[in-house]
């Protein structure tokens, strides 16, 4: 590759970031939130924001549990895909 080539490819994916592909996991721990995402990887409250109440609870058979224990949600990456945005829940 010439030169000139190599530095447009640079400036073409420069200018066209890779766009945020959603990611799909599981809420296997409230209150201490844990996600997990894949086989391998746990996610903790510093790893996410939330754009609902993950938190909240609702009232069975006179005891109270987590709405989202236990649920899929739907992620978006962000900061180099080390934190993620909670943007709902599938099931």
């Amino acid at each position: 590759m010439s030169g000139v080539t190599d530095l447009a490819r640079h400036i073409k994916a420069r200018d066209n970031p890779s766009s945020y592909t959603p990611m799909f996991g599981r809420i296997i721990s409230l209150p201490k939130l844990v996600i997990q995402l894949g086989n391998n990887i746990l996610l903790d409250d510093s790893d996410i924001k939330s754009v609902f109440d993950i938190y909240e609870t609702q009232e069975r058979d006179n005891h109270t549990e987590y709405k989202y224990l236990g649920k899929e949600v739907v992620l978006l990456p962000y900061d180099n895909d080390n934190k993620f945005v909670v943007i709902g829940v599938t099931e």
